[in-house]
């Protein structure tokens, strides 16, 4: 069985996002701190003062913008660093960059201004500007620490989650199993190797991580060990057609969701049945999504009936698609005649 599988999650270490736009709040740092220095100089009311706070604050929004360009540019490179030696490079980065903006700007422009400042006084000293510029650092940089801390929360408890839906298949299948095989350990040792080699396989599979993709070529594979091991204790009662169109090689899915629902035709419409019956599994797909329709009989009324059920193996594959493709997925079984019938619909994604 193909081992590929490819992770939708990332690291699970904090890591501040620093590609994440910021400019908003770099812009709002530097309206406050234009207020807050106008302010501080103001010892009567002048004309003048509005003046000065348009300068200061066109000052501040530019090296703001450069601030958060800086940030994105520099992001891969800060991601590789520890989460400490990422906040304090980025916060070198930042003052660097004020500093530089801030001497270009007072050399090139701001002596040439055609208005003079109140009290002919430098528009910012080298003293408030760094005060101003680490003040607003530590709080931006605080509120990515923050903000990253919360994802990796959320993704934790969604990692949690999916390996918990994963988890819940009907343990018979096991007993069952481990039955059939201790049946052929005399008679066919050969065989017995296989269906053990086989239920190993499914066994890994179903301990592996669920927040991974699995290519869908590789979740066939899983499901026709599946049915190899039930047809060790069903025999001839157990027969399987797959019908497979164009089915995409570079298509990936989430790990079992064909294995419960096959589970779920042998155990509601094979095992019950006397004679029991073939199961036909439909898939194709076009460009932009795959639709899979599983097929098998119901036992007739005078036959004996496993109890329904509640629908555990259908809510958990529905909720991991949902999570995994959104609404672009679904999931649904009817009835028709002596037949049922369930669908699956999923987009086509390649490895991510």
């Amino acid at each position: 069985m193909s081992k590929e599988q490819t992770t939708a999650t990332d690291n699970p270490s904090i890591s501040p996002d620093y590609s994440n736009s910021v400019t908003g709040i770099f812009l709002l740092a530097a309206l406050l701190s234009s207020l807050l220095v106008i302010i501080g100089r103001v010892d009567s009311w002048d004309t003048r003062y509005i003046t000065d706070f348009t300068a200061l604050l066109a000052v501040s929004s530019l090296i703001a913008l450069t601030d958060a360009l800086v940030l994105k540019i520099f992001s891969p490179f800060l991601k590789s660093l520890s989460t400490r030696a990422g906040l304090f490079t980025a916060y070198l980065l930042l003052i660097v960059t004020t500093f530089t903006i801030y001497y270009i700007l007072y050399a090139t422009v701001t002596r040439h201004w055609s208005f003079t400042v109140s009290s002919n006084r430098e528009l910012l000293s080298l003293l408030q500007v760094f005060t101003i510029a680490t003040v607003n650092y530590v709080i931006i940089l605080k509120m990515l620490l923050q903000r990253a801390k919360t994802n990796d929360i959320k993704n934790a408890f969604q990692a949690a989650n999916l390996q918990a839906l994963q988890s819940r298949i009907r343990p018979h299948f096991m007993f069952n199993s481990m039955n059939s095989i201790a049946g052929l350990i005399r008679n066919n040792p050969k065989m017995a190797e296989q269906a053990l080699q086989d239920l190993a396989d499914l066994i890994r599979v179903l301990m592996a991580d669920a927040r991974k993709l699995v290519p869908l070529m590789a979740e066939i594979e899983t499901s026709k060990q599946y049915l190899k091991i039930e047809k060790l204790r069903l025999g001839d009662r157990l027969g399987v057609h797959w019908h497979l169109k164009s089915i995409p090689k570079d298509c990936f899915v989430p790990s079992l969701i064909l294995q419960p629902l096959l589970e779920n035709a042998v155990y509601h419409g094979i095992e019950p049945s006397f004679g029991g019956g073939v199961i036909d599994i439909d898939m194709r797909s076009d460009m932009r999504r795959v639709q899979i329709l599983i097929r098998n009989p119901l036992p007739d009324d005078g036959e004996r009936r496993h109890r329904k059920g509640n629908q555990i193996a259908m809510d958990n594959i529905k909720e991991r698609l949902i999570r995994h493709f959104g609404e672009a997925a679904s999931l649904s079984s009817s009835r028709r005649n002596d037949v049922h019938l369930t669908k699956i619909i999923f987009p086509i994604v390649a490895n991510r």
